[in-house]
């Protein structure tokens, strides 16, 4: 795999995560980064996130047409 694909893919398994861990009051991000800015790291989570989603969302479409 490249490494770019398996560094979004732990950044994405890691936003998964903090959303699950939150629903029971961890906040797993500020556990793990401490008092690093935040703000840019949930950024890079989502623009991993849509990294992985696109390639299916394209074969999903093309499989509809």
């Amino acid at each position: 795999m490249k490494v770019i694909h398996v560094l979004t893919l732990f950044l994405v398994i890691l936003g998964g995560l903090h959303f699950a861990l939150t629903g029971f009051g961890i906040n797993l991000m500020t556990a793990v980064f401490g008092g690093m800015n935040l703000t840019i790291l949930y950024i890079v989570i989502g623009v991993s996130t849509i990294y992985h989603v696109l390639p299916v969302l394209r074969t999903h479409l093309n499989a509809i047409k």
